[in-house]
C-alpha cells in the first residue's frame, strides 16, 4: 500500500512539473492599484510579444470572474496563448482595492481605469518590444483610449460602438418601453448638470446617487470616435450568442474602422464559450470554468499578434 502511495505522489509530481513546463507565471505589482499575473512561454526569448488584457464592467478580477461567478476565461486564454509563444498580463480592476485603500464608490471614474491601463502599458514598454492591448466589454473602450501610446495593436472583444447612455436607452426601450424616456432625460441632466434627478424609481440601479459620478465619466466617451483615433492594426471579435453586447455593435465598430480585422462567431457568448442551447445554458456557462474557449478565438488572436 505504501509503495502504491509513493507511486501516486511521484505521478502527481511529474504531472505538475510537466504542466508547469508549458508556461511561466508570476505575480506583478505595478503600483498600489494594479496587481496582476504575467504569464510567459516557458522558452521565452527577447522577441516574445505581450498582450495586456483589460477586463469588463464591474468588479472583475484578472481571471475574468466577478464575486458571483467563476468561468476563468482570461486565465484559460493566457495559458493557451503562452503555449503558442505569446506572453500576457491580466490584472484585477482597482474596484478590488477600494476597501483597502479607503476609496468610496463616488470617487471612482472611468478615467481611473484608463490611467491604470496606461500605467500597465508604460511598465511593460520597457520590457517588451511588441505590445497588444485587448479589452473585453467595458475594457474595450478603456483599451481604445489607453492604446494611443506605444502600442502595436488593439483587440476589441465584445465591445460596444455606441456610448453607454445610448446602449442603456436602447436596452430599456426594448425591455421596458416607456422607461426609456425617463432614462433619456436623466442622462441629459447628468451630462448638462452633473446630476440626474426626478427619474423613475425603476431606474434607481442605474442612477443612484453614489454611482452617478462614475456614469457621467463613462458616458462622455463614444467608442466609435475613440477607435477611429487609432493608427494601429485592430482586431474586432464578437459572438452571436452574446447576451450583453449585440452583434450590431461590433459591426458598427468595423464600419468605423474598415481596415480592422473582424471575427464573428455565431455560437460564441460574451465570455468566449460555445453555446449550442438556450439562454439557460448561456447563463450557466458563467459558472462553468471547465468550458473551453472557442478555438477560433485563440487562432485569430495568435495570427493577429504574430503579423
Amino acid at each position: 500500500m505504501k509503495s502504491t502511495f509513493y507511486l501516486f505522489i511521484l505521478f502527481i509530481t511529474f504531472f505538475c512539473y510537466g504542466q508547469e513546463k508549458e508556461y511561466n507565471s508570476a505575480i506583478i505589482k505595478i503600483n498600489k492599484y494594479i496587481e496582476g499575473t504575467l504569464v510567459t512561454p516557458y522558452s521565452e526569448d527577447d522577441n516574445v510579444p505581450l498582450i495586456i488584457f483589460i477586463m469588463d464592467a464591474g468588479a472583475i478580477n484578472r481571471d475574468g470572474n466577478d464575486r458571483m461567478s467563476k468561468n476563468d476565461t482570461f486565465k484559460q486564454l493566457s495559458h493557451e496563448l503562452a503555449r503558442q509563444g505569446i506572453a500576457s498580463f491580466r490584472y484585477d480592476k482597482r474596484l478590488f482595492k477600494m476597501d483597502g485603500l479607503g476609496i468610496k464608490e463616488h470617487e471612482i471614474s472611468l478615467d481611473h481605469f484608463i490611467k491604470d491601463a496606461a500605467s500597465a502599458i508604460e511598465y511593460f514598454t520597457k520590457k517588451y518590444k511588441k505590445i497588444i492591448v485587448a479589452g473585453h466589454g467595458q475594457g474595450s473602450l478603456v483599451g481604445m483610449i489607453a492604446a494611443r501610446q506605444n502600442i502595436n495593436g488593439f483587440i476589441s472583444i465584445a465591445g460596444n460602438a455606441n456610448s453607454l447612455d445610448q446602449v442603456i436607452i436602447d436596452q430599456i426601450a426594448t425591455q421596458a418601453p416607456g422607461l426609456d424616456k425617463s432614462a433619456y432625460t436623466a442622462f441629459k441632466q447628468l451630462k448638462e448638470n452633473g446630476r440626474a434627478t426626478g427619474y423613475d424609481p425603476a431606474l434607481e440601479s442605474i442612477f443612484r446617487y453614489d454611482l452617478q459620478p462614475f456614469m457621467r465619466s463613462w458616458i462622455k466617451y463614444d467608442p466609435s470616435e475613440e477607435i477611429s483615433k487609432l493608427e494601429i492594426p485592430i482586431l474586432i471579435i464578437q459572438g452571436g450568442k452574446d447576451l450583453q453586447v449585440k452583434p450590431e455593435q461590433s459591426e458598427k465598430l468595423k464600419e468605423t474602422v474598415p481596415l480592422a480585422e473582424y471575427l464573428f462567431i455565431p455560437d460564441m457568448n460574451h465570455i468566449l464559450k460555445e453555446i449550442k442551447g438556450n439562454r439557460l445554458e448561456n447563463h450557466k456557462s458563467y459558472n462553468e470554468p471547465f468550458r473551453k474557449i472557442i478555438p477560433e478565438v485563440i487562432t485569430a488572436i495568435v495570427n493577429f499578434v504574430n503579423k
